[in-house]
């Protein structure tokens, strides 16, 4: 590209080449920049910086090939991340040559849960879908404990109270005895 310091200025021509040449996906220790993945015709940066982002508040990933091998999908249904951060994580899958000709097909099947019956892949929207519906649930039953034990809390209360109340009467009506 040309970044011509006679048009567009000696400042906006030096921000366009770093930012050419800046790394836009980190996981772990590896670093992608623009020209790494539009390699493998992956353009989406934004998505890349998201997904940056995501891991690395998330923590704990050392590579991509660690990734790969240690974190499943359903581990990835966050906030900000979508399939088409997803399909730039395929691409650095595919930078690093992992999983073949399909790496997030690969991806998908080496963590597939064994006990479900299910054989077939499903697509990451879906295992979003779930992954929010089993928060709901779990934030329903969180819920539903909190009022029980508050329930449950109130009555020991008013049992208590009513104990204190009748412990109090008899001992007014045996001082009160001639």
């Amino acid at each position: 590209m040309d970044y011509s310091t006679r048009v567009l200025g000696t400042g906006t021509s030096t921000r366009l080449r770093e930012s050419a040449r800046g790394i836009v996906l980190t996981i772990g220790r590896d670093h992608l920049t623009r020209v790494d993945l539009a390699g493998v015709e992956c353009f989406n940066f934004q998505a890349a910086r998201n997904l940056s982002a995501v891991l690395d508040a998330a923590g704990g990933v050392k590579s991509i090939a660690d990734l790969y091998h240690t974190v499943p999908p359903l581990m990835l249904a966050l906030p900000r991340l979508g399939a088409v951060s997803l399909a730039v994580l395929g691409a650095a899958f595919q930078l690093k040559k992992l999983g073949g000709d399909r790496p997030l097909e690969s991806w998908m099947a080496l963590h597939h849960d064994k006990a479900s019956k299910r054989p077939e892949i499903v697509t990451f929207a879906s295992i979003k879908s779930h992954s929010r519906d089993r928060i709901a649930e779990q934030r329903e039953r969180e819920t539903l404990k909190r009022r029980t034990a508050a329930r449950r809390n109130k009555a020991h209360a008013i049992r208590v109270e009513r104990t204190l109340d009748r412990a109090a009467e008899k001992n007014t009506n045996r001082s009160a005895r001639p």
